[in-house]
């Protein structure tokens, strides 16, 4: 739909204005209905274990479009603080004319007002009022509040909103800001991430976490109200935030710089591991070397996985948790985060399989997915994913039993809420839905009150407990399904190391000295490859800190978080381990800033 560019008075202009902000929320979740599928799609293919360029190709096209979908909100809320603007400026200015004469070719503008007075200079007189008015921010309900939140707050005794405004992270996520005059001067609350859908809900830092409120059907619902994810800032703290948030980014980027000199010690001693490795392994140099790094990089990520799965589960009751680590010693005795060469019985039980099953489903497992017949990739969901896919398998019945622990559930209801996530979620755009089988509304209202389960692994909020349970699920799979990749991997590199030449000990000795020099940078470079080169906190007034972060990238460059710390937070708390944090550029963390110290009122009028 275009905006229509023929209209005249100030209705026809507000709703052009309000056609185009329909037209960009339509795009938006056509957008994202795309970028739904090609995601899920990739992490399909994925599974299948197609070609690594395939997959980032998909995953590139799924980004793009959760780009656009990003721009396109951002073009939305624009739109509305145009129309914001216009009914505070131009539209004032309009309506003052039509006042005056409602038409400038009507006779009572030619004529006058009957007293001697022309008409025209009554028009100029309400043009001036309204004009001075529009510029002072008088002579509308909003005034600088961009976001019509002053309705909607929780606010205390004697406080007023003073402004608000906003700022979309790269993923579409808001930061939402309110400038808040009270008894105990301004205060700003800054509320990051708030979710689109949940913008009309947010109420500020003061408000109850969860609020019933009666919905467009007449019934009773719980929404999210972003308290928990909202700060309360004194003014002179957050008129202090671009500082701050220099500070980090200055910090942030002469952390890159050491990074980007680690990766080229990387590849010198790379380059002169491969030149030894050729006596050792001549024409295999890049292969023995390839094993040796596989086999590090798949021991490295399943520990990981194993730190993200302890997070949760040590928020077990006791009870619960005993029941668990009995479970574990069972699982652990087949092969920790690899199978063991010697232990195929122990490893065929945790599978839930005979032995028989299990040396099976390793042969087929390592049959390329392109080479597989339609019957072997059966007969493969059978066994590895308990008759579910790569994308969603069946646990064995002990991971089966600690994930139902952990997500509150007994083992009849985990093994439905498998079956039920099997079943693709119903996408927003309808033509998505047509030729296939989708979660009907009742479905989906069973998963959605066997996720929301009481009992076992808990967060703050709904949205954390979700990210807990949701993390320690994608990595309990994630584990089981890679311990024979390592397992694998493992055995390759004994085999290379059995069919290695000799070499001289001047040529040992070298090798052996580039090769820890070569595990040091590798070391380095994973200490800082995916973790914070700098960060700041600053005091909350509702309690907690907000909390700013540099996060390094793997490939270079840097991404800039911003998270709130709860004031009951544990010592393992860390940005993102509870919700997901406003994640964007430093262009964009500038913007947040800018817009809290215009809040506390240091600086221009706030945008939206």
């Amino acid at each position: 739909m275009l905006m229509n560019l023929e209209v005249a008075g100030p209705d026809e202009i507000r709703a052009a204005f309000g056609q185009a902000v329909t037209a960009a929320a339509d795009w938006a979740d056509e957008v994202a209905g795309v970028a739904g599928v090609l995601a899920e799609a990739a992490d399909w293919y994925e599974g299948l274990q197609m070609a690594a360029s395939t997959i980032r190709y998909l995953h590139s096209a799924a980004h793009r479009f959760s780009a656009a979908q990003t721009a396109l909100t951002t073009a939305q809320e624009q739109l509305l603080a145009a129309l914001t603007d216009f009914s505070t400026h131009d539209g004032q200015v309009a309506e003052a004319v039509a006042d005056a004469g409602y038409n400038l070719a009507s006779a009572y503008v030619l004529v006058g007002d009957g007293a001697g007075r022309p008409a025209l200079d009554l028009v100029e007189e309400r043009l001036m009022t309204a004009t001075r008015s529009a510029q002072r921010g008088e002579g509308t309900k909003e005034g600088k509040d961009r976001l019509r939140v002053s309705g909607q707050m929780a606010l205390r005794p004697g406080e007023r909103v003073a402004g608000s405004g906003s700022v979309a992270d790269i993923s579409g996520a808001l930061a939402l800001a309110a400038a808040v005059d009270g008894p105990e001067g301004r205060q700003v609350h800054l509320g990051l991430p708030i979710y689109p859908e949940d913008k009309p809900s947010w109420r500020g830092g003061h408000a109850p976490s969860r609020e019933v409120v009666v919905n467009e059907d007449g019934e009773e619902c719980a929404v999210d109200t972003g308290a928990d994810a909202t700060v309360v800032l004194a003014a002179a703290d957050a008129a202090r935030l671009p500082e701050v948030v220099e500070d980090i980014i200055a910090r942030a980027v002469k952390a890159d710089r050491r990074f980007q000199q680690v990766v080229k010690d990387y590849e010198r001693l790379h380059a002169a591991r491969t030149l030894l490795e050729g006596a050792r392994h001549p024409g295999r140099a890049q292969e023995a070397i390839g094993l040796d790094e596989r086999v590090r990089q798949e021991a490295r990520t399943q520990q990981q996985r194993r730190c993200h799965i302890e997070r949760a589960v040590e928020r077990l009751n006791p009870a619960d948790r005993a029941v668990y680590d009995e479970r574990q010693r069972r699982i652990d005795a087949g092969g920790r985060d690899a199978w063991h060469p010697d232990a195929d019985a122990e490893a065929a039980e945790v599978c839930g399989l005979t032995v028989d099953e299990y040396h099976e489903m390793r042969g087929l497992d390592r049959i390329p997915y392109q080479q597989r017949t339609a019957a072997q990739s059966a007969r493969l969901d059978q066994l590895k994913h308990g008759g579910g896919t790569a994308l969603h398998p069946g646990l064995p019945p002990l991971l089966a039993e600690q994930a139902a622990l952990v997500c509150g559930l007994t083992l009849a209801e985990y093994r439905e809420m498998e079956a039920l996530e099997r079943i693709p979620k119903r996408s927003k755009v309808e033509h998505y839905n047509r030729g296939r089988r989708v979660r009907t509304h009742a479905e989906q209202a069973r998963l959605d009150e066997l996720d929301a389960a009481p009992g076992g692994v808990t967060g703050a909020t709904p949205r954390a407990t979700d990210k807990l349970r949701g993390e320690y699920l994608s990595m309990l799979r994630a584990h089981h399904a890679s311990k024979a990749k390592l397992a694998d991997a493992k055995a390759a590199q004994a085999a290379m190391d059995a069919t290695a030449r000799p070499l001289d000990q001047t040529t040992v000795a070298e090798l052996d000295r580039v090769t820890a020099e070569l595990g040091v940078v590798s070391v380095r470079h994973d200490e800082m490859a995916g973790w914070a080169s700098a960060s700041a906190e600053i005091p909350a007034r509702n309690g907690g800190t907000l909390v700013v972060e540099a996060l390094q990238e793997e490939d270079g460059g840097v991404s800039y978080r911003v998270d709130r710390q709860p004031a009951d937070a544990d010592e393992d708390w860390s940005v993102g381990s509870a919700t997901d944090p406003f994640t964007t550029t430093a262009g964009g963390l500038r913007k947040v800033a800018k817009l809290a110290r215009e809040l506390a009122g240091a600086g221009e009028s706030p945008g939206a």
